[in-house]
């Protein structure tokens, strides 16, 4: 699904286990492709866990700037729900002055990596051979929200990367 089938207006938080929350969109879990995302630095590990930080900038991929808008407007809506101020909550978007980053993090079970990596012809790839400064496509999901250190958190998880 594209993220511009998601409906923001349907979102709704379902209560679940020790405070957090499952975000959820018409009943649904939230997944949707990206348009074409620039890695400025490529595969980063942090305790045990991978992480993408993608750069939201203009490419051939005229989809970015709309893009940056679903995931403001989902924040948005996020906090909204919650009833929280934008202090209280980690947004997965970094402004600063020259450009925006969107934070991601690989899936994985029991400390194996579920997420796929594959080129543009459908073929699998190594993850660990995911080079900075290349353009890709990915397969996202956000499932749940959590309270912790006086704040709110969630991640965008990646379920598939597709090399352009």
């Amino acid at each position: 699904m594209n993220f511009q089938a998601v409906s923001i207006d349907n979102i709704e938080l379902k209560r679940s286990v020790r405070g957090s929350y499952e975000i959820k969109s018409s009943g649904k879990n939230i997944e949707f492709w990206t348009p074409e995302l620039f890695v400025p630095f490529g595969l980063e590990s942090k305790y045990n866990d991978y992480f993408l930080n993608l750069e939201l900038i203009e490419t051939r991929d005229p989809g970015v700037e709309l893009f940056q808008y679903f995931i403001v407007s989902l924040e948005e809506k996020l906090l909204e729900l919650l009833g929280a101020e934008k202090e209280e909550f980690n947004s997965q978007l970094r402004n600063t002055e020259d450009n925006t980053i969107l934070y991601t993090k690989l899936l994985q079970k029991n400390s194996k990596i579920l997420t796929e990596f594959k080129n543009s012809d459908n073929e699998n790839l190594n993850i660990f051979n995911l080079e900075k400064r290349v353009y890709v496509k990915l397969r996202l999901f956000v499932d749940r929200i959590w309270f912790s250190k006086k704040k709110f958190f969630y991640k965008y998880k990646i379920k598939e990367i597709v090399l352009v």
